[in-house]
């Protein structure tokens, strides 16, 4: 079973992502790490993010496992899970992202994956474009500013110096580039069920989608 959450930056897709997965008895698939995954690898070669090197493109292969608890991403058969959060993978993963040839690497890894196991896949074009055939589609809206303010919290933790208003101004920057992609833009996926996470809680987000999913 394929059940996929899409939204933007900041609506709380990956944790309401890994709790539904959790109360399913499903694996939870982040597609963003796979762009995270391969991006960290380019940065460790110290390659031009702005310019990759087609011959540097047909070489690249990548994997993901599930150790039992997290999803592990392996490019070129080393291991980058460690570094999906690093503040230099998050500002040029939409770079990577905007590759075709790496989107279609990346829609082939995780169609391969979901044909054997049960998922929970979140990302921005899951349902829309990866899945469209999936079991259930969810659309996970939420208010720019309280996804400021959400991912702030976040970010302050590791940057002390940053502010709310610059990371406002960063999802609204994103959530632009999302939706003017002229590859698998952000678009809300034909059948979705929308949820607005603005005023609640991931548990009262994954309580919603519970009552669309029949077992």
């Amino acid at each position: 079973m394929i059940i996929t959450i899409d939204g933007p930056a900041g609506s709380g897709k990956s944790t309401v992502a890994k709790l539904l997965a959790d109360k399913l008895g499903f694996i939870h698939f982040n597609s963003g790490s796979l762009f995270r995954g391969i991006t960290a690898y380019f940065l460790s070669q110290s390659a031009n993010i702005n310019h990759i090197d087609e011959e540097i493109l047909k070489k690249i292969r990548i994997s993901t496992r599930y150790d039992g608890k997290n999803q592990l991403i392996f490019v070129n058969s080393q291991n980058f899970s460690k570094h999906l959060r690093d503040e230099d993978v998050t500002k040029n993963a939409p770079i990577i992202s905007a590759i075709p040839e790496i989107r279609k690497m990346i829609d082939a890894c995780q169609r391969k994956f979901a044909e054997k196991n049960n998922v929970v896949i979140d990302g921005r074009d899951t349902g829309s474009h990866v899945f469209p055939d999936a079991d259930i589609k969810f659309y996970l809206d939420c208010d720019v500013n309280e996804r400021a303010n959400r991912r702030f919290n976040e970010e302050k933790i590791k940057n002390p110096n940053i502010s709310l208003d610059e990371v406002k101004q960063l999802i609204i920057k994103r959530d632009e580039f999302d939706k003017n992609k002229p590859i698998s833009p952000l678009i809300v996926p034909d059948g979705a069920i929308i949820i607005d996470s603005s005023t609640l809680t991931p548990e009262q987000v994954v309580e919603k989608m519970i009552e669309h999913i029949n077992l």
